[in-house]
């Protein structure tokens, strides 16, 4: 049986739940298009992790490495950059749409790294005591 470790679990899970839940705000379809594009995210942030700083790393060591490993992430980035005048609010319009929705995009894949966090935390917690 394929045993998934509980960082990586609980990241895909808070990866879908984060998308579908922003995503349901405008359509089903945005749902399900908007969790499954954090779920591929967060598994390549996910695969990333494992090989380095490893999922039993301290939590922010993990976290910054899951955030920052984020294929959504790094795009987002990349358009913020490239609409830096739209971020500072030098430029407003229409045109500033793609920066806007980059900034939506980053502050969503900082969500799904605390699942995971939670989740080994809880599961670790619960190991503990037994």
């Amino acid at each position: 049986m394929l045993r998934i470790h509980p960082f990586v679990m609980g990241h895909l899970i808070g990866a879908v739940m984060t998308g579908a839940i922003a995503g349901a705000f405008i359509s089903q379809r945005v749902a399900f298009i908007a969790g499954l594009a954090l779920l591929g995210g967060a598994i390549a942030s996910s695969l990333i992790c494992q090989w380095r700083p490893g999922v039993e790393a301290a939590g922010w060591k993990l976290w910054a490495v899951a955030v920052l490993a984020n294929p959504i992430m790094i795009a987002a980035l990349g358009f913020m950059a490239y609409d830096w005048q739209c971020v500072l609010g030098l430029h407003r319009g229409w045109d500033c749409l793609v920066a806007a929705m980059a900034i939506i995009a980053a502050c969503l894949c900082l969500l799904p790294p605390v699942g995971g966090l939670l989740w080994r935390w809880w599961k670790n917690r619960r190991a503990a005591a037994t």
